[in-house]
């Protein structure tokens, strides 16, 4: 009997984050742009996602939230405006440092010339 039950934990466990195709949407709500652009939806499923985005024609904000397959907790939010998409969360992962100074020296420095810059 324990080793049953163990092993019924272990699977338990292994599955728990694991997406089925059996996945239900639980609460939907969409409230579709209105003339001036503004939208907003939520929705949750049976295994774990649940999300909530608004907008208007100046950019968006959301919230993700899901379970991972090592049945770890994921949330992260968002703002995609003029900017750019700009998400926040602990499991996204910072920019190297290297990638920083590319990017800083990129801009210090003015574009080449192309047909300037050839020796040929």
């Amino acid at each position: 009997q324990l080793v049953v039950f163990l092993v019924l934990s272990h699977l338990h466990h292994c599955l728990a984050g694991v997406p089925t195709s059996a996945a239900r949407t639980i609460y939907y709500h969409n409230n579709p742009p209105n003339p001036a652009g503004h939208y907003s939806f939520e929705f949750q499923t049976t295994n774990g996602i649940t999300t909530k985005g608004a907008g208007n024609e100046n950019g968006a904000v959301g919230v993700v939230q899901y379970v991972s397959i090592e049945g770890i907790p994921v949330t992260f939010s968002y703002v995609a405006d003029a900017n750019g998409y700009q998400p926040t969360g602990d499991q996204i992962p910072a920019i190297p440092p290297h990638v920083i100074r590319q990017l800083e020296y990129i801009a210090s420095h003015p574009a080449v010339d192309e047909r300037r810059s050839r020796r040929w």
